[in-house]
């Protein structure tokens, strides 16, 4: 049964991902406030997560954002990690001073 919480968790936060990488040039979003972002709804969701663990690959226009993390998951006699990614490509808001 302590499965079962980490798999939701997970399945929420990558639907999160997946829309904020999708919406991201429509929201103006910069790649360093789609990290802010994505790190805060992390923390709101209990997702051990942190900006450094979020890697942003840069292509033109395009971009992909590519991130793993772990659940450790306590039965008392056996610890294990459950491990999730996700890795999502869109397009970013570019700004003509950049």
């Amino acid at each position: 049964y302590q499965y079962v919480p980490p798999y939701f968790t997970a399945f929420e936060f990558n639907d999160f991902i997946r829309q904020e990488v999708k919406f991201a040039a429509t929201s103006r979003k910069t790649t360093e406030k789609l990290r802010t972002d994505i790190v805060e709804k992390a923390k709101e969701m209990g997702v051990p997560v942190a900006a450094r663990d979020i890697r942003i690959t840069r292509r033109g226009p395009s971009f992909t954002l590519e991130l793993e993390y772990r659940f450790p998951i306590d039965l008392k006699i056996y610890h294990h990690e459950l491990v999730f990614h996700a890795s999502e490509t869109g397009e970013i808001f570019e700004n003509a001073s950049n």
